[in-house]
């Protein structure tokens, strides 16, 4: 597709994009007077329309000391507003006042002072807090979101929060796509944070039952070291002791700087008519003033220089990996490693998001260490794209039968880059895994909830055409490119190492 054609269509009211073959997407587009998006995507047919809601904003917009927090206000979105989740607002708000006050009492005490503060005074506080919580609680309507959906027809209500991210999703009737804007406009612009305290306990559960599976605290560690500089650093759950000193002040701040009109983007794909979604979205989203310019993140990830190796051990198989970093999304050569990664690790369902590969059973790394030397349980690589940064990576279980090492894949792997980077792929490989790609496009855009996804996550870094301009660069690559990519990016000073080893008895 021509990027004269795009300009041309940008200029009309609601642009339309056809795309090649089976696909067709005709997108609509419509911004509102404080910079929110609205894409459209009409489907005539079944009366039902998928309803998205995608923020800007996600892990990386985090810093030290409220990790988590993303994740965090995530839950809290679905904990009511002035007018929902709440029977008695004024009552509900005058409690709710009273806890806060002495839940920062509770904080300072514990974190400010020496030792943990005062340990019988904490007790008090605390028994204060309790007391005050349980009164609350008559006041409010639980799940009160979702009922309401519910009886209106709704399904599929849920929320995600990533790196890079967060979305708001519900399928309602064709005749409903008002109260999802009348709801979702609400919380946005009155959203109310009850119940902070315990759904932070409920938070730090999920994180301890992750915790709780084997290697866990190594695949975290060996994150951090692989990021070292960027908000990549993190996972999206955050560190546990930051999720324990979130305030709901924190909350709030990141809450009016993030989840703005012009930080978000609302997609709708179904029976609709996009002049009358164009309207309700003035009357309803429109309504909500615009929030400060938001810059991009500064901290990318910087050169590493030298080698970096780790070695864990637990209860968790045996396993390699070989990181390299990579660039980020957009950037020239990801389109290379991504038909390199399904060279290597071609067959699907193993690639990380944003890129290709797999452990299948047609990739090299399988046929070579799995099937013909008999060496290794499975054997992948796979490309990952990110906003910011990216990373291609090898992994591999070796077979404890024939007692082979981590360290003897990790020689295997190492002998089947220098191959590459002297010959690359045949054609045969590179034209199976440019048909590979264009077939997972096709499938990923084959569901209603699929394409809004896809089409509502691209809009908020590079526009949503780019997934198309992302499959074409995909169809130019050469086995140049792959030796030219394999050459530069795969090298020791640019690589993280890691083996971990299954410890008996634990």
């Amino acid at each position: 597709m021509k990027r004269s054609f795009l300009a041309l269509m940008a200029l009309l009211a609601f642009p339309t994009l056809a795309v090649f073959g089976a696909v067709n997407l005709d997108v609509k587009e419509h911004v509102l007077g404080n910079g929110m998006k609205i894409l459209m995507i009409p489907k005539p047919g079944v009366p039902r329309v998928v309803c998205h809601i995608y923020f800007k904003v996600g892990s990386i917009n985090e810093k030290p000391g409220i990790t988590g927090i993303a994740h965090i206000h995530e839950h809290m979105m679905f904990k009511g507003t002035e007018m929902m989740g709440v029977t008695d607002f004024a009552k509900d708000q005058a409690i709710d006042k009273q806890i806060d006050e002495v839940m920062d009492q509770i904080y300072h005490e514990r974190y400010w002072k020496a030792e943990g503060g005062d340990q019988a005074k904490l007790a008090d506080l605390q028994k204060q807090g309790d007391a005050l919580i349980a009164s609350e609680k008559p006041y409010i309507i639980k799940d009160d979101l979702w009922t309401l959906y519910m009886k209106n027809g709704g399904t599929a209500l849920n929320a995600s929060t990533g790196n890079e991210n967060t979305g708001y999703y519900v399928t309602l009737p064709s005749n409903k796509v008002e109260l999802q804007m009348l709801l979702e406009s609400d919380r946005m612009l009155h959203a109310y944070f009850r119940e902070f305290y315990s759904e932070k306990d409920v938070i730090m559960e999920e994180r301890r039952l992750s915790e709780n599976r084997p290697g866990f605290f190594f695949e975290e560690q060996v994150n951090a070291a692989f990021y070292a500089a960027s908000p990549y650093h993190w996972d999206v759950v955050g560190w546990m002791d930051d999720i324990r000193k979130i305030t709901k002040a924190d909350l709030i701040d990141f809450h009016n700087r993030y989840y703005v009109p012009n930080n978000c983007v609302a997609i709708y794909v179904g029976d609709i008519d996009p002049a009358a979604i164009t309207a309700m979205a003035e009357k309803y989203f429109g309504r909500i003033p615009k929030g400060p310019d938001l810059e991009p993140i500064r901290d990318g990830e910087p050169p590493q220089y030298s080698e970096k190796r780790m070695y864990g051990e637990g209860p968790a198989p045996t396993s390699l990996q070989i990181m390299f970093h990579a660039p980020q999304e957009g950037h020239p050569d990801t389109s290379a490693l991504s038909v390199l990664a399904d060279v290597l690790g071609s067959g699907g369902g193993g690639g990380f998001r944003g890129g290709m590969g797999g452990g299948g059973g047609t990739g090299r790394l399988y046929k070579i260490l799995v099937r013909d030397k008999q060496l290794a349980v499975n054997a992948s690589a796979s490309s990952r794209t990110q906003w910011y940064v990216g990373s291609f990576q090898f992994s591999a279980t070796p077979r404890f039968d024939k007692n082979v090492q981590p360290e003897d894949l990790e020689k295997e792997i190492w002998s089947e880059i220098e191959k590459i980077k002297k010959d690359g792929a045949t054609p045969e490989e590179i034209q199976k895994a440019k048909n590979r790609s264009e077939a997972m496009f096709v499938r990923s855009l084959g569901s209603t909830m699929g394409l809004a996804g896809r089409i509502g996550r691209a809009e908020l870094n590079r526009g949503w055409h780019s997934i198309i301009d992302d499959l074409e660069s995909v169809k130019k690559v050469t086995n140049d490119d792959i030796k030219r990519v394999a050459a530069k990016y795969f090298v020791k000073d640019n690589s993280l190492t890691t083996i971990y080893k299954r410890k008996m008895g634990r």
